[in-house]
């Protein structure tokens, strides 16, 4: 399972080139919320991946709120495609690499603790 926080930058950890059948593909991500059924699609390129042991896993930093900022937190369903374009975003004929489930969070809720200084008169 992905779990992705909005406000940060995060990698993700993927097994795509075990079902590769393109030499470099760029990759089209399509998250569909679980609730809403509303789609985020985006494509990164090959030279994204920055695994340094691609034949094992692959490796991506992903701006959250760059595709999440609007959407609501929750869990989205994830398929990963190969491709040769680097903007199509239509899934037909595409070679689906990896599926999953995703969870969006919030954005990490800050608390601010303030200090008083009370002072208490006792009476007698």
């Amino acid at each position: 399972m992905i779990q992705l926080t909005k406000g940060v930058t995060q990698f993700i950890y993927l097994t795509l080139t075990k079902k590769q059948t393109l030499s470099t593909p760029n990759y089209l991500f399509v998250f569909k919320n679980r609730s809403t059924n509303t789609d985020v699609k985006f494509v990164l390129l090959n030279a994204a991946d920055v695994s340094s042991h691609k034949e094992r896993y692959n490796k991506f930093s992903i701006k959250v709120d760059k595709y999440f900022s609007s959407k609501p937190r929750g869990q989205y369903s994830y398929s990963v495609y190969e491709q040769t374009s680097t903007s199509n975003q239509d899934i037909a004929g595409l070679n689906e690499m990896e599926s999953g489930i995703m969870w969006l969070n919030e954005a990490e809720v800050v608390y601010t603790e303030y200090q008083t200084n009370d002072t208490f008169k006792v009476r007698q």
